[in-house]
């Protein structure tokens, strides 16, 4: 079940960014994390409720709702930066860069917090993941083409800085989890940005989401909706799984970007690209697999 959690979880999330990709112009990074914010609390309120366990939630350790609230502030963070890249990059370039970054970062704060010792293999999917992350990005120089270029550079540098936060909420979630559930983690994570972006609506028009055209508000609903489902398979995979092989199958989100970026957005890759995104999975499935 926490391995089926953590594959779904990876599928959703790819195809979350696939869809917001269709957003206009009009919708804002902060747009889409008050949207994603708000679709999990209500639904998961709701589905506590249905279970009767709103109890449980609201017995959850305080020691453990601190532990999750730093992890929500780092990820939500880490979000906003996150859909700044992809409204500057493509997502065949972002997803690849982000999830490759993200799984090395999370190897040595695993080793440092979380007790897990790095072998050989780790140092052998490194190299594979960073040979893969520069062959992904790589562009022969094109005259005229370098605005583009450092569009291109300012998406990377944004997913490096996104896939820092997420390890440092990944290990954060790992460790709340020690003595809270799945539902206190993802209702906790969540109602932090929720009330942070509600309470920054009221002074800010421009951030509220009423400003967002009719045109825009089913995509964004989608995105809300699929960011729900994809929050809570992190934490039901993370309770339920050991940590290395969660990280194994939701790092296997590259994979499925590119695909449905080429099936629906008909984004194409140059064949460097291609052996770079396959030189990066073959890297993330060594690293934690064979450890």
């Amino acid at each position: 079940m926490g391995e089926f959690a953590a594959l779904s979880n990876a599928a959703v999330w790819a195809m979350t960014g696939v869809v917001s990709k269709g957003l206009g112009r009009e919708v804002r990074p902060v747009h889409i994390v008050t949207a994603q914010s708000f679709a999990t609390v209500l639904l998961f309120v709701l589905v506590a409720a249905v279970i009767g366990q709103i109890d449980d939630v609201a017995r959850t350790p305080i020691a453990s709702v601190g532990i999750f609230t730093a992890s929500s502030i780092i990820n939500t963070v880490g979000s906003l930066v996150f859909w700044v890249a992809m409204s500057r990059g493509s997502v065949s370039k972002v997803y690849p860069t982000t999830q490759s970054i993200f799984i090395l970062i999370s190897m040595v704060a695993g080793w440092l917090f979380l007790g897990d010792s790095p072998k050989v293999s780790v140092i052998g999917g490194a190299a594979l993941i960073i040979t893969g992350v520069v062959l992904v990005n790589y562009r022969r120089g094109i005259p005229g083409e370098a605005v583009a270029r450092r569009a291109g550079m300012i998406a990377i540098l944004l997913a490096f800085t996104t896939a820092c936060m997420w390890a440092g909420g990944f290990v954060l979630t790992a460790k709340g989890l020690e003595d809270a559930g799945p539902l206190a983690a993802v209702l906790v994570r969540n109602a932090v940005p929720a009330i942070v972006f509600g309470t920054l609506s009221i002074f800010v028009p421009w951030a509220r989401l009423t400003t967002v055209s009719q045109g825009n508000w089913r995509r964004l609903t989608v995105v809300g909706i699929l960011f729900a489902y994809a929050g809570f398979s992190f934490t039901l995979a993370l309770d339920l799984a050991a940590p290395g092989v969660v990280a194994v199958l939701i790092n296997t989100s590259p994979m499925w970007a590119v695909a449905l970026a080429w099936l629906i957005l008909r984004e194409r890759l140059p064949r460097q690209a291609m052996a770079g995104v396959a030189l990066s999975i073959v890297g993330i499935f060594i690293t934690l697999a064979l450890k």
